[in-house]
């Protein structure tokens, strides 16, 4: 059996916007809001697990954080990186050929 909740201080703007979303998808106001605040939960849940999963690999691999800080620029354009990895590749096949 569901449980009942009930929202106090809701601003009416808010409601009637829901109202709207509801009457939009042809749905009742209590079945709309149902169905957002089960689609939460299952969001929330997964963004749980996600954090587990996350933390988890971090710690058995003792890789630090990623720096927050956006990448530096390398300095080279799109063309010369492609070269640059074809070159390595090329080295690395000959060597293995000897």
């Amino acid at each position: 059996m569901g449980v009942t909740v009930q929202v106090r201080d809701l601003d009416p703007a808010v409601n009637d916007r829901l109202k709207g979303a509801a009457a939009a998808k042809g749905l009742s106001y209590s079945e709309y809001l149902r169905r957002e605040l089960t689609r939460i939960a299952e969001k929330l849940r997964i963004d749980e697990r996600w954090n587990e999963v996350s933390s988890s690999a971090r710690s058995r691999a003792d890789v630090p954080s990623i720096d927050p800080e956006p990448w530096q620029p390398l300095g080279m354009t799109t063309d010369e990186i492609v070269a640059s990895v074809r070159q390595d590749r090329d080295d690395r096949a000959d060597r293995d050929d000897r």
